[in-house]
């Protein structure tokens, strides 16, 4: 028997960049390109934020996001979230799809910090399609050894690279902020984390609660910066399939002590940090369903599917109850708000 409840979100992919056939500027499945990648901006003090450009060629844009659109829709999301629109062509295209009711999900926006500019940010104010707010990038990621910690990785000499120091951080992002703009940054090592707990406490002060600012992955943690983050009011936003997905790499860079803690999602809902969570696609699947399965093993099937569903965003239809049987389970239909 079928059963129907709330939608399936995405709040962190690059579903825009992919469907538009933009490539990364290093290769996604070899580390040394990908830390090559990253200490060469640091020389430059850039961050991946912070490169921008047009997308590729297009003879109709709007019509290669509506194919990646679609496919989100397929597959069970009724809202996805593009964390670092790169270039304003990709909004011009989405509000082509809006003005003739071509939008298969619900679109928002987390604008790159290379490309954000107060001057330009204007809210849409459509349910369909919105501007959230900035994206800024703290470090760098695990598997290269380049998010920023504060000891030594357990299998190389080395505490990875921070991009953003907390003064700094909170002196670009903080403009947006005052605008009334979400802020959300990047921060994977337990080093970046705290340096984007200060930058947000110098932001808000008192009123961070209210703000919400996020912080992408939070992989890295400890109960002290578990606890800082549910004091402040902190969202966590984190990717149910990574855990699985990094367990070797992460094992052999953080050894059993600092495991005890990294991607312990269990911490942070027991602390009641505000959680929320994305693929990061093309990094790993757009799938909402294999999140969930993956999810699903470490916090439970019911918890997993309200962090990952939002009854406000629209409606799925699956197979059969996933609170139940996680097993086989199907996209029948997916009716965004």
């Amino acid at each position: 028997m079928s059963w129907e409840g709330p939608g399936f979100v995405d709040h962190h992919t690059h579903l825009l960049r992919v469907a538009a056939g933009e490539r990364p500027p290093y290769d996604v499945t070899d580390p040394e390109s990908i830390r090559t990648y990253h200490r060469s901006l640091a020389t430059r003090d850039l961050t991946p934020m912070d490169v921008v450009g047009p997308p590729p060629p297009q003879e109709d844009l709007a019509a290669s996001l509506y194919t990646g659109l679609k496919e989100a829709n397929r597959v069970g999301l009724v809202q996805v979230t593009e964390a670092g629109m790169t270039d304003w062509a990709y909004l011009d295209a989405l509000r082509v799809l809006r003005d003739r009711g071509d939008l298969p999900v619900r679109v928002r926006i987390l604008v790159a910090s290379g490309l954000a500019d107060p001057k330009r940010m204007h809210r849409e104010g459509d349910e369909r399609l919105e501007i959230e707010g900035v994206k800024f990038y703290a470090d760098g990621w695990l598997g290269p050894r380049t998010c920023a910690m504060h000891l030594e990785f357990t299998d190389e000499e080395d505490t990875g690279l921070l991009f953003l120091d907390a003064l700094t951080l909170a002196r670009r992002a903080e403009p947006f902020a005052l605008a009334g703009w979400r802020i959300a940054t990047h921060a994977i090592g337990d080093r970046a984390i705290e340096a984007v707990l200060d930058a947000y406490d110098n932001i808000y002060g008192a009123d961070c609660v209210a703000a919400a600012p996020r912080i992408e992955h939070a992989q890295v943690l400890d109960p002290r910066l578990v606890t800082r983050m549910a004091e402040m009011g902190v969202v966590a936003c984190i990717q149910p399939g990574f855990a699985y997905a990094d367990e070797d790499t992460a094992r052999r860079a953080l050894g059993s002590a600092r495991m005890e803690s990294a991607y312990n999602w269990n911490l942070l809902l027991e602390a009641d940090v505000p959680v929320i969570t994305g693929s990061d696609y093309p990094i790993d699947a757009l799938d909402p369903v294999k999140g969930l399965q993956r999810l699903a093993d470490i916090i439970g099937p019911e918890a997993a599917l309200d962090l990952m569903t939002d009854a406000s965003a629209g409606t799925v239809v699956l197979s059969h109850d996933p609170r139940e049987d996680l097993a086989d389970l199907q996209v029948l239909e997916t009716r965004p708000a």
